[in-house]
C-alpha cells in the first residue's frame, strides 16, 4: 500500500497552507507589468495627482515680475534678497555682453583670415575673375584654331597644351 497523500478538504492549495505555516500572506502580491497603471473602478473619484494650491495652480512668473514683487515686500530680508538678486543679474548680463562682443569681434577676424585664404586657393586653382577670363580666351582661341570645345565645362588636356605652346603662356590650373 502506497502512503496516504494529504489534500486540504477545504480547497486550499499545498503552497497556500506552507505560506500560511511560514507566517507570509495567504496569497501572493502579484506584480504589474511596468507602465500598466491600476485605476480605480468605474464608480470612483479620480485621483488628484497634484495639489490644487501647489505650484502648478500658479502662473509662472519671471525674473522681472519676482524681483518687482520683492522690492515691494514689507520684509527687509526679502527686500534686501532682491535687490542683491538685481546687482548679480546686471553683472550676469554685462559680462555676458563683453563676451557677445569678443566672440563677434573673433568671428568677424576669423572671416576675414577665411576670406583671404579663399582668394589664394581661386587664385591658385584659376577659379577667380583672372582664371575666368583665361579659360574664355583659351576657348576663343580653340575655336579659331579648329578645335572643338564646348561653351561651359573642362577644357581637353590637348587644348590646352596647344594653347600654351602657341601662345607661350603658362595655363593656370
Amino acid at each position: 500500500m502506497s502512503a496516504p497523500t494529504i489534500t486540504p478538504t477545504t480547497g486550499t492549495d499545498r503552497a497556500a497552507l506552507l505560506r500560511a505555516a511560514q507566517g507570509k500572506p495567504a496569497a501572493p502580491t502579484r506584480r504589474l507589468p511596468m507602465g500598466i497603471r491600476v485605476t480605480a473602478g468605474p464608480g470612483a473619484a479620480p485621483a488628484r495627482t497634484e495639489a490644487p494650491n501647489g505650484p502648478a495652480a500658479r502662473p509662472p512668473r519671471t525674473l522681472e515680475q519676482l524681483l518687482t514683487l520683492a522690492q515691494g515686500s514689507e520684509t527687509v530680508r526679502t527686500r534686501q534678497l532682491a535687490e542683491k538678486i538685481t546687482g548679480l543679474v546686471d553683472e550676469l548680463t554685462g559680462r555676458l555682453e563683453a563676451e557677445l562682443a569678443a566672440a563677434t569681434l573673433r568671428l568677424a577676424e576669423k572671416e576675414a583670415e577665411l576670406a583671404a585664404e579663399m582668394a589664394a586657393l581661386r587664385q591658385k586653382m584659376g577659379t577667380g575673375p583672372k582664371g575666368t577670363a583665361q579659360r574664355a580666351a583659351i576657348r576663343q582661341w580653340a575655336q579659331a584654331n579648329g578645335y572643338e570645345v564646348a561653351e561651359r565645362g573642362r577644357i581637353p588636356r590637348n587644348v590646352l597644351q596647344a594653347w600654351a605652346a602657341a601662345t607661350g603662356s603658362e595655363v593656370t590650373r
